[in-house]
């Protein structure tokens, strides 16, 4: 990262950020393996269940998701079968991937500003409160980013004209495309950044577009000729195309500000209730920083009249501000995992503006001032992340794995189960429906599946779990009824398990 022939306090600097990210990176391990699991984690992981089953997405059961998540996650339940090891060990590969973004993110770095700082947008995207825990979960967003991160690097290779292999620069925009096709497989969320990525590549070169193109449609294409051909298509082409726009507008319904996680907020930025604190600050002035450096890159660049650098500048900045853009205007649910992309930008362009300023100050005060001020900064972030963390650990997954072992002394595993959480990963369906509030949905999906109440009256399940998300509040009146009266609460769950009279 740094060069001891330009200066060996370099490597002072370079000890000191390493011992930050290693740091940082101790206390993302200590969160990850510690903290409670998200109700999306659990939903994720019950449909990557029913996948690992064998069982078919829009066919065998309802679902608006890409399967790349899916896919990748399946092998965890073919490893560690019906324990409790899953949920941990979907933990820890999601842990592998944030260490592949930050990674990603400091290669990116290198090559468009040089290596010097590179380590810098890596310490402080493991450091970013907005938005942390959702790093860590198991979802789709942060395998869909690293792999959309993978697509432009790639992208900046076919820009910057980097030999692939034997020589030849398509090998770039080719490989490109395929990971940014690899992102949309795994969440359709990343298409902001695939739809930037295919102007630039456009605009870069008529002569090389095709072999992006071919990248990044050829995999869809044959995705679709195999729904095709086990005469699935138009239940699979609906399924990615009009239901996830369908299901989103009862989002209407729950309007959410796209400032809303941008408050004190003790879950997010420590402290013991809403004041302002330390990681409140920081991370706030991280995002300030990132923002207007943003800018100034987008417009900067178009003084020099150099080609590429004005492509690589639109490529990163347009990622950047079209993410926010679409954030703002056009998601309908702003949940602070809607954050993941864009905090990977954050880090980026908040390290641009501080490695402008680290040089400035090299200029003007010379090395040991220069080592002075990296230490402050050190010393900023390892006191806001011990504040903003420590109350992390106290929300522990304990209490949520050990109801899971209890349900599987308790329920057979022959049982049909319909579940209203995700959590019952391990059973048998018991409604072709699953972890989502599906009556409010109902009535604007063309294609619904049938109710509740006369599913199960066709074809009885077992039990019924709520888990922690009241959804049986949310059920139509009629499935409601049909509930409570052909089921009873199971003692010692919580009035979260119900059980067929």
């Amino acid at each position: 990262m740094f060069s001891a022939k330009k200066h060996p306090w370099f490597w002072i600097i370079f000890f000191f950020l390493s011992a930050l990210l290693i740091f940082l990176l101790v206390w993302r391990w200590r969160v990850s393996a510690t903290r409670f699991f998200d109700v999306d984690e659990f939903s994720y992981l019950h449909w990557t269940a029913q996948v690992a089953r064998g069982e078919l997405p829009y066919v065998d059961f309802f679902s608006y998701f890409t399967p790349g998540f899916m896919w990748a996650f399946t092998p965890i339940f073919w490893i560690y079968g019906q324990t409790t090891q899953v949920f941990i060990a979907a933990r820890t590969v999601s842990f592998v991937i944030f260490l592949g973004m930050l990674g990603s993110l400091g290669y990116v770095f290198g090559i468009t500003r040089g290596w010097r700082w590179a380590l810098l947008p890596v310490v402080i995207l493991a450091f970013l409160p907005m938005p942390y825990d959702k790093f860590l979960e198991v979802r789709p967003d942060n395998l869909a980013t690293l792999l959309a991160l993978i697509g432009v690097i790639g992208e900046i290779g076919g820009i910057k004209g980097i030999s692939g292999r034997n020589g030849r620069r398509e090998t770039w925009w080719f490989l490109s495309g395929i990971f940014y096709a690899a992102s949309l497989f795994v969440l359709a969320k990343t298409l902001p950044i695939v739809a930037v990525g295919a102007l630039i590549a456009f605009l870069a070169s008529r002569k090389k577009f095709p072999f992006f193109t071919l990248g990044l449609l050829g995999p869809w294409v044959l995705f679709f000729l195999s729904a095709a051909v086990t005469g699935h298509f138009s239940q699979v082409w609906y399924s990615l195309t009009r239901l996830p726009f369908e299901v989103y507008r009862s989002a209407v319904n729950y309007p959410m500000e796209p400032n809303l996680f941008f408050h004190p907020n003790a879950s997010f930025y420590g402290g013991n209730g809403y004041g302002i604190t330390q990681g409140l600050l920081v991370n706030h002035a991280l995002w300030i920083v990132a923002v207007f450096m943003g800018a100034y890159r987008l417009l900067m660049p178009y003084m020099t009249g150099d080609k590429k650098r004005v492509l690589q500048e639109l490529l990163v900045s347009g990622v950047f501000f079209v993410s926010i853009f679409f954030y703002v205007k056009f998601f309908p649910l702003k949940h602070s995992q809607y954050l993941i992309p864009i905090a990977v930008f954050v880090a980026y362009y908040a390290a641009d503006g501080l490695s402008v300023f680290f040089d400035w100050f090299l200029k003007k005060g010379g090395y040991p001032s220069l080592v002075i001020v990296v230490i402050g900064f050190v010393y900023v972030l390892t006191a806001a992340t011990g504040e903003i963390n420590a109350g992390k650990l106290k929300s522990t997954n304990a209490a949520q794995l050990s109801l899971i072992d209890l349900m599987q002394e308790t329920i057979p595993h022959t049982a049909r189960v319909v579940d209203l959480e995700g959590r019952m990963v391990f059973w048998r369906e018991g409604y072709p429906m699953c972890c989502l509030p599906f009556d409010i949905s109902m009535p604007y999906i063309t294609r619904p599946p049938p109710s509740l109440s006369g599913y199960l009256t066709q074809h009885p399940a077992d039990y019924i779990y709520e888990g922690d998300t009241e959804r049986l509040a949310q059920l139509s009146a009629e499935n409601r009824e049909y509930v409570l009266a052909n089921f009873a609460q199971v003692p010692g769950f919580g009035g979260k398990l119900w059980k067929r009279k």
